[in-house]
């Protein structure tokens, strides 16, 4: 298997499947009377416990401040984002299916900043990105109408 396909597998195909296990579960929780308080308590233990576990069994460098820093203004904006869809589902009764692919739209904002900051424009094929952000943001509209 080579190099770009375990990438593909490890970075791309296996994430979103927990991604999709991780809002199924949050709605579980929001239905279990949880409050988003709580859900963003047990997702931070649950994220912490692993983060150290990693640490160790990959054998990481030591920890310093810059990418820790960037990792905790990370997990603020992260746990805003889960926060904000807990309330959603827990005080507005939001469908999840619905939630799920305007919030996953994030991925545009990924894109474009990944294009501003880290210069990845140059080995970028514009019609294609502009294609696939036409067929996301329509399956997110349609899907989020069902």
């Amino acid at each position: 298997m080579s190099s770009e396909l375990k990438a593909i597998l490890i970075g791309g195909l296996l994430p979103a499947l927990l991604y999709g296990v991780t809002g199924i579960l949050q709605k579980m929780s929001a239905e279990a009377d949880g409050g988003a308080g709580l859900y963003l308590v047990g997702l931070g233990i649950g994220t912490t416990a692993l983060g150290m576990l990693l640490h160790v069994l990959l054998s990481e460098p030591r920890f310093s401040f810059r990418p820790l820093s960037l990792a905790l203004i990370a997990g603020v904006t992260f746990s805003l984002g889960a926060g904000l869809i807990s309330l959603a589902l827990i005080r507005y009764r939001a469908a999840i299916s619905q939630l799920t692919p305007i919030y996953n739209l994030n991925v545009l904002v990924t894109v474009v900043l990944g294009l501003v900051l880290f210069a990845e424009y140059r080995d970028l094929h514009v019609a294609r990105l502009l294609a696939g952000t036409l067929l996301l943001v329509s399956g997110g509209v349609l899907v989020a109408g069902a």
